[in-house]
């Protein structure tokens, strides 16, 4: 849509609220209404005076504040009637954001979408025209999670405190033969023990009805206690972005209207698989996807493709810190649970951080990669932006990723995986930021210096903050040493 055919929908439709979507620099979505009649043709064009940046973490100081929201009105959806209990009929678009004027040289340089905007820009440099993207969105829905004594305590816990988790398919909750799933046993069950099947339903209905978003698939994942998984039919970058977005705040609203708890925590259950968020991508120009290569015998991939693939593989320790953003996602990041540890590349192999899908021989509109770190912790905005930079250098530097494993590399010995040059991932958000910061040019014409300077200050006190506390598990262990 654009601007008149939105405000004529406004009206037709009876809309009584817009919503004004964007993201910090984490991706965390924040939201400001208002009331359709404030609404006009010169609030597309001179955007909206109602950004007090100084209160968004990672934006701005108090002394420079004032910041102008420009909506998009490509991405107008009306919202699902769970965003409102009152029954209105709301509406939703994001926005962009701009310093002082909405002048393209005013974009705000830590405005996620702006950055996934640039990050697009450069294909151009490349004679491709645009990228395909495919997230699989993992997470949890449980019945309720408790902290003990207090959420307080969780953060200062020298008065003691812990937490559980409550799920009717949990293997620990008392009188649910019928619908208990053991640890690592969650992949695919039929009802009862899919206790979920209903609600992820709602979701991709809704997202159809409401958002327009295209759903190949949902299913429950591996893991015990209501493991989910919604896969994303691929669509274009800032699209496929936005519809992220979309899926993971439907998903927590739909969640607390049945008075449950829905998280993207990669690993909030010791002992049992993690969330991540797998991601496809492809190149294209116009209507030939140049990943795609018919006479290649061994994976049908394109010189461009494993050059691609050779900028990930290379700048994979760096891309932790966008991809995997949080000391918890480093819990995932272990061996024995599926989740990858090694930098290198297969064809079908699940083993490895990049996967190059093998189901059929001789379709061109499929063939892609699929990026198996990323956690959906992750900005999914920074995300894409990030790892299609990483190609890209891989492209222009022409790196070669070497031959694809073939092995299970979780077996491989250590000796074996020097022989392959099969590198390994950071082991905590600090030898993420610490590769960041020293492995960062291939984003800089992007991502400016200030907006990675502010990213990794603030991350870097996180993961300060959480080593400093001790856990159960600590206190457990070595109290009595």
């Amino acid at each position: 849509m654009n601007a008149e055919q939105v405000l004529q929908t406004i009206q037709n439709e009876n809309i009584s609220f817009i919503d004004f979507w964007f993201v910090d620099i984490f991706g965390e979505l924040h939201n400001v209404g208002m009331p359709s009649y404030a609404i006009d043709k010169d609030s597309f064009v001179n955007g909206l005076e109602k950004l007090d940046a100084s209160s968004i973490v990672g934006f701005k100081s108090v002394n420079h504040s004032d910041m102008i929201l420009l909506p998009d009105p490509t991405s107008f959806k009306i919202l699902p009637n769970d965003y409102d209990p009152g029954n209105r009929k709301n509406a939703r678009i994001f926005c962009d954001l701009y310093d002082g004027s909405t002048n393209k040289e005013s974009r705000f340089n830590r405005d996620s979408r702006g950055i996934a905007h640039k990050a697009s820009q450069k294909l151009t440099e490349f004679g491709l025209t645009h990228t395909n993207w495919g997230p699989e969105i993992e997470f949890f829905v449980f019945d309720t999670i408790n902290v003990y004594p207090s959420p307080y305590a969780a953060t200062h816990s020298y008065g003691g405190s812990g937490y559980s988790i409550e799920s009717k398919e949990s293997p620990w909750a008392k009188g649910n033969v019928s619908t208990a799933i053991d640890l690592k046993e969650g992949y695919y069950p039929s009802q009862p023990k899919d206790t979920l099947e209903g609600f992820r339903k709602d979701v991709c209905d809704d997202l159809y009805n409401y958002f327009g978003i295209k759903i190949e698939a949902e299913h429950h994942e591996v893991a015990t206690s209501g493991q989910c998984e919604i896969n994303l039919v691929y669509d274009e970058m800032i699209t496929m972005a936005d519809n992220v977005i979309a899926v993971k705040n439907l998903v927590k609203v739909k969640a607390k209207r049945k008075n449950k708890v829905a998280t993207f925590m990669p690993k909030p259950i010791f002992g049992d698989n993690a969330s991540a968020m797998h991601t496809h991508q492809s190149l294209w120009n116009e209507k030939t996807n140049v990943m795609y290569e018919k006479d290649d015998e061994q994976a049908q991939m394109s010189q461009i493709g494993r050059y691609y693939v050779g900028g990930i593989l290379n700048h994979a320790s760096a891309l932790c810190a966008i991809t995997n953003p949080t000391t918890n996602s480093y819990k995932r990041l272990v061996p024995g649970f599926e989740a990858p540890v090694n930098v290198c590349w297969g064809l079908g192999n699940r083993s490895a951080a990049i996967r190059v899908p093998m189901y059929n021989r001789n379709q061109e509109k499929s063939k892609r990669i699929e990026y198996r770190v990323p956690d959906p912790t992750a900005n999914i905005y920074l995300l894409e932006s990030a790892l299609l930079l990483a190609g890209l250098d891989g492209i222009k530097n022409k790196i070669d990723p070497g031959d694809p494993i073939e092995e299970n590399v979780y077996k491989l010995s250590t000796e074996k995986k020097r022989e392959y040059k099969i590198g390994s991932l950071p082991v905590s958000l600090k030898g993420a930021l610490d590769s960041l910061g020293s492995d960062s040019n291939f984003l800089q014409k992007v991502f400016t210096k200030d907006f990675l300077d502010a990213y990794t200050e603030i991350k870097y006190k996180e993961y300060t903050s959480f080593a400093q506390t001790p856990t159960a598990w600590e206190v457990s262990m070595y109290a009595d040493a």
